[in-house]
């Protein structure tokens, strides 16, 4: 008996545009529901956290407290924390584009 464990990928964007068209307004991850105990953070280009989820269930929409943050390129910082114990984190980065 062979047991084989599949484990989905994510595959983060790099870029959306959330100007409130109603197209790519949100910073969707494909894959990230698999994950239901995933920590999303992101960063400004300064190392101030401007995002943090635990479960990522509400997609980012480019505010921190409410607020829009300006046109820039963000670092993520993605912790998938799969019941089997941690797996190397994703981390690179998202352009905010208006």
């Amino acid at each position: 008996q062979v047991t084989v464990e599949v484990f989905r990928r994510i595959d983060p964007p790099n870029t959306f545009t959330p100007n409130g068209d109603g197209i790519n307004d949100t910073w969707e991850i494909p894959g990230i529901r698999d994950y239901p105990g995933a920590e999303v953070l992101i960063y400004d280009r300064w190392g101030q956290r401007v995002f943090r989820s635990n479960g990522y269930r509400e997609s980012w929409d480019g505010t921190n407290n409410g607020r829009a943050l300006p046109v820039g390129t963000y670092y993520y910082h993605i912790q998938l924390n799969q019941l089997e114990g941690r797996s190397p984190p994703y981390t690179g980065f998202i352009s905010i584009v208006r």
